[in-house]
């Protein structure tokens, strides 16, 4: 995905989740060398798709809150294990669930 400003996506991620939340994502990097994404690129990009849906305030508490379909974890855990799809589509899920 291309983005203007990486730098000021990570901030405004870090805006709202704080930084010790985007601190952890961004210290699980990949072992996977060929990995397209970091965790904190697919936090910015969860975050894209819940914007269009809820406010940020929502998205924020959605990201720190354990989520049934993500069997229990919250998806900052799930990022930071690297299931990044599975996120997106737990987050599609609950963002057309609000509108």
């Amino acid at each position: 995905m291309y983005r203007d400003d990486p730098l000021d996506d990570e901030l405004e991620l870090r805006g709202l989740l704080g930084d010790d939340t985007v601190d952890r994502l961004a210290a699980t990097g990949s072992s996977d060398l060929t990995a397209e994404r970091t965790a904190v690129e697919a936090a910015v990009d969860v975050l894209r798709v819940l914007q269009g849906w809820v406010t940020d305030e929502s998205a924020a508490r959605w990201f720190v809150t354990e989520q049934r379909r993500l069997d229990g974890k919250s998806p900052v855990q799930v990022l930071a294990a690297g299931a990044f799809e599975d996120v997106e589509e737990a987050a599609r899920v609950w963002a057309a669930a609000q509108g």
